[in-house]
């Protein structure tokens, strides 16, 4: 499995910068490796690399521990820490892709959200801090950005469950540019499944569930 999970290291870096106590939930099969990470402001994200390994897993260790031993810091496996985590995993099929947005139109949704967060403290009487978390939360799941498939009447209220149509916050554009998964030049690819909705970059994706369906990944 350490084989199969060699190229998980970018994720788990910059997942431990953002919380020293996150989890990794692993998925292996014969084809492919995935990690799952839930971020501490609430998005969850994943890399699936391929090339597995022939015994599948399914198990969530501490992120530091097995960055450690993947990097061939300690000899031992980390332990499982199974219990630990905390709801579901989005569906490995059934996705559709409802549209791809340029990487220059998302920084620039996360240029502007973060400004607006910085405004938000300067109002506050706080220039340079952070805005309270409330204030924070709800900038955080603002809907930044809405795709339609091409063709597809973009009819407000339509269920995702069923529309070409999708709505992504600020938290999760958030998400793919700090943890580095959209690069250069490149697009991110908005796809849709059930109550779920995904952001598809070149080094990883975000996920993100509709509030009061299940786990709500949006409002965490």
């Amino acid at each position: 499995m350490r084989r199969a999970l060699a190229d998980q290291t970018p994720l788990l870096r910059r997942a431990i910068e953002l919380d020293a106590a996150c989890l990794a939930r692993i998925r292996v099969d014969a084809e492919t490796a995935a990690v799952f990470a839930r971020l501490p402001f609430g998005v969850l994200v994943a890399r699936t690399v391929s090339g597995g390994a022939v015994t599948a897993s399914d198990r969530t260790m501490l992120a530091r521990e097995l960055l450690d031993w993947l990097e061939g810091d300690r000899v031992d496996e980390p332990a499982a820490r199974d219990a630990d985590w905390r709801g579901g995993l989005p569906p490995a099929t059934g996705w559709r892709r409802v549209d791809s947005v340029p990487d220059t139109v998302v920084r620039e949704l996360v240029r502007t959200g973060a400004a607006a967060l910085r405004d938000a403290a300067d109002r506050a009487g706080v220039p340079g801090a952070e805005p309270r978390a409330e204030v924070a939360d709800a900038l955080l799941d603002s809907v930044v950005l809405t795709v339609t498939a091409d063709g597809a009447p973009d009819r407000a209220g339509a269920d995702p469950a069923t529309a070409d149509r999708a709505e992504v916050t600020l938290r999760s554009l958030s998400a793919l540019t700090r943890m580095g998964f959209l690069a250069r030049g490149s697009a991110a690819h908005v796809d849709v499944s059930g109550r779920w909705t995904r952001v598809v970059a070149a080094y990883g994706t975000v996920f993100a569930e509709r509030p009061g369906l299940g786990l709500g990944l949006l409002g965490h």
